[in-house]
């Protein structure tokens, strides 16, 4: 019985996938806000039967928004970084280690730049440069489920939500003071609460 047990137990953790390569489908949607979206890519590997850590980078490029001239930054261009380490482990005990639900911890660094025409107090129009660094670190609530139900594909797709801290610093080319338009976005230094949704999916490399 016991050599039964270990042997079952041995097969199960060799059957187990170590290695995902993730795209994180929510950056498609994009930030209305800033007239951007992203694309990125991961990679997930198990350090121990319910642990993982994982590395994310994801490019931030610009897009015209229907939105802009309403609740958007009326941004020219944008570009940017967007880095993702994650902390990770798998609750259940009843599924191939590394799926199921899962707590994770994720510390988001966002590294942009862009450029705004603004126009002073004086009526002239400027083109303002504005940088941006934002950090996240949230705490985090998910599921991990594969696409074929008996766990026999490599597709996986997780949803995750949860919430924490962030930091946001920007710096303006221009003397903010003279804008007519002053906000978060282009003189912001300070601390908010932040919420994190994020969807993604992943093929197993083995």
């Amino acid at each position: 019985l016991s050599l039964m047990t270990y042997g079952q137990k041995k097969e199960k953790f060799q059957n187990s996938r170590t290695l995902t390569l993730k795209f994180p489908a929510t950056s498609l949607i994009g930030d209305l806000y800033a007239e951007s979206m992203g694309f990125g890519l991961g990679l997930e590997k198990r350090i121990k039967p319910s642990f993982s850590v994982s590395q994310e980078i994801s490019y931030i490029f610009h897009i015209d928004s229907d939105f802009k001239e309403i609740i958007g930054e009326q941004l020219e261009n944008i570009n940017g970084l967007k880095l993702t380490t994650e902390i990770r482990k798998y609750l259940s005990k009843n599924e191939i280690p590394e799926s199921g639900w899962f707590l994770n911890s994720e510390l988001k660094n966002i590294f942009t730049k862009s450029s705004q025409n603004v126009r002073t107090t004086e009526s002239d129009l400027i083109q303002n440069q504005i940088e941006r660094y934002r950090c996240n670190l949230t705490a985090n609530i998910g599921m991990l489920f594969y696409w074929d139900k008996n766990k026999q594909g490599n597709l996986i797709i997780e949803l995750l939500c949860g919430g924490g801290l962030g930091y946001i610093n920007a710096n303006s080319s221009a003397d903010v003071e003279s804008l007519t338009i002053k906000s978060d976005y282009n003189s912001a230094n300070k601390f908010y609460p932040c919420l994190n949704i994020d969807i993604k999916i992943g093929f197993t490399l083995k």
